[in-house]
């Protein structure tokens, strides 16, 4: 059975539309090609067609100046810090790893982010996922300063059922752009420094669960020490 899962890595609205829209497609060439050295499934990159035909002939990896015009002509003048585009991995099945990456960066009354849509087909496809997606935040992390959470969670979780339904979760793998002190959180699995950045959450040792109470209760906990520490942010920023 597939599983939905949110995978969202959010901008500092401000910061980043302070930043070029040519800095960040340079930003984002780097991360896509990142992606490939992580894992298969993330190597090949292809622009939405009108067709699977069409865009399957529309490969990325060749010619990245194609992402670039296709970003300038999604440009608005009405928003003009808005830049957006999405990539597609070449696959239709969401349960061999079929999905697709958007870039959503904007100083609007909307979330700024990065997602993968759907992060559910990391978790079905690759039986050990856990550091496939800490690698890919840290990868995020290291390009873009200005992202201030990241998350994968159940769908369910990140949207309707989390602890704090205004705010954000740690999920079951969180970015925290605050030092972290294991002491603070018994409930993690893990804690991972990221030097000069932050602390990345790992809250169970496996996929988390949202039907199982243990796999909730550790990412309440954790939820709960961050809104202590005036560490977890709104929702919506």
């Amino acid at each position: 059975m597939f599983r939905k899962f949110s995978f969202v890595l959010r901008f500092d609205k401000q910061k980043i539309s302070a930043v070029s829209h040519e800095a960040q497609l340079e930003r984002a060439e780097r991360f896509l090609k990142g992606l490939g050295e992580i894992h298969p499934l993330l190597r090949d990159w292809y622009l939405q067609g009108g067709s699977r035909e069409e865009s399957l002939r529309k490969r990325i990896n060749d010619d990245f100046e194609s992402l670039r015009e296709e970003a300038r002509s999604n440009h608005n003048d009405d928003f003009p810090t808005k830049l957006q585009f999405s990539v597609w991995n070449g696959l239709d099945d969401p349960l061999k790893g079929g999905l697709a990456f958007h870039y959503n960066a904007h100083d609007l009354d909307s979330v700024a982010s990065m997602r993968f849509e759907d992060g559910g087909a990391l978790v079905a496809a690759i039986p050990d996922v856990k550091p496939v997606v800490i690698g890919i935040i840290q990868l995020a992390v290291e390009l873009w300063p200005e992202l201030d959470w990241c998350v994968l969670a159940p769908k369910d979780h990140y949207l309707r059922t989390k602890v704090f339904k205004d705010r954000q979760t740690a999920g079951w793998v969180g970015f925290c752009p605050k030092v972290l002190r294991t002491g603070d959180f018994p409930s993690a699995d893990q804690l991972i420094d990221i030097p000069k950045r932050g602390t990345l959450i790992v809250s169970c040792p496996q996929v988390m669960d949202e039907g199982k109470r243990a796999d909730v209760q550790r990412v309440a906990e954790i939820d709960i020490k961050l809104v202590e520490l005036g560490y977890l942010p709104l929702f919506m920023n």
